[in-house]
């Protein structure tokens, strides 16, 4: 009795936990099937894909090594109670780093008519040797920002705007006279060697021309190039 009770009982449950145990079997080596399958099109996908990207040559202009730079520019100098007159001047420089550089500069102009000889008919306050005036010194500048212009959409070139101070002697009316100077300054590198140089300067110097002891300004407007070496 007890052995047709565990037939009729155990045997349907053995095929059952048969069934499952075969039907979880079948479902991983399907998994695992798919998932080599899948790994092996990823591989192919990777090894057939290729990216299709098109180089450019670009070309960057860079500053030469060099720290020497070499200028000339010309202008115009408003010389207070004279007339503006034409100023000529040139410049020799060397960049400590690249920010800082230290810059001779010597430039020259001869002063026109003052403002009492144009309206009282008299003698000439000054004589053609007085009237001329020319400047020497030496200043520290600083590149304070660095950037580009840019002329259209495929065109640019490197800028940086500069303030500089210093000093130095205006020979003037027979008298050296001690200048203090103050510059801004905006170059244009052109390619690696040759920039275009904008500046604007104020001389600071004092003066007893029209009898009376006072601190003139003379501004001063240049446009030229410097080489670099």
């Amino acid at each position: 009795m007890e052995t047709r009770f565990q037939r009729i009982f155990l045997t349907p449950i053995q095929t059952t936990i048969a069934l499952v145990l075969t039907t979880l079997t079948l479902s991983q080596s399907v998994l695992a099937s798919e998932s080599e399958q899948s790994h092996s099109v990823a591989d192919n996908t990777a090894i057939q894909v290729k990216a299709d990207v098109k180089r450019r040559d670009v070309l960057v202009d860079v500053l030469d090594t060099e720290n020497i730079e070499i200028g000339v520019q010309a202008g115009l100098i408003s010389i207070e109670d004279f007339e503006s007159s034409t100023w000529l001047s040139a410049h020799l420089a060397y960049h400590i780093s690249e920010f800082f550089y230290v810059k001779a500069r010597y430039g020259q102009a001869t002063a026109g008519q003052t403002s009492f000889e144009r309206l009282v008919n008299s003698a000439p306050l000054l004589t053609d040797n007085q009237r001329k005036l020319s400047y020497y010194g030496l200043n520290i500048g600083y590149n304070l920002m660095p950037g580009e212009i840019f002329l259209g959409r495929d065109l640019a070139f490197n800028s940086v705007f500069s303030v500089e101070l210093g000093g130095g002697t205006t020979k003037f009316t027979g008298d050296n006279k001690f200048t203090i100077n103050l510059t801004t300054n905006y170059r244009v590198f052109l390619n690696d060697w040759i920039a275009w140089d904008i500046g604007m300067s104020d001389y600071i110097f004092d003066t007893q021309i029209t009898g009376i002891s006072k601190t003139t300004h003379n501004l001063n407007f240049t446009s030229g190039f410097s080489v670099y070496f």
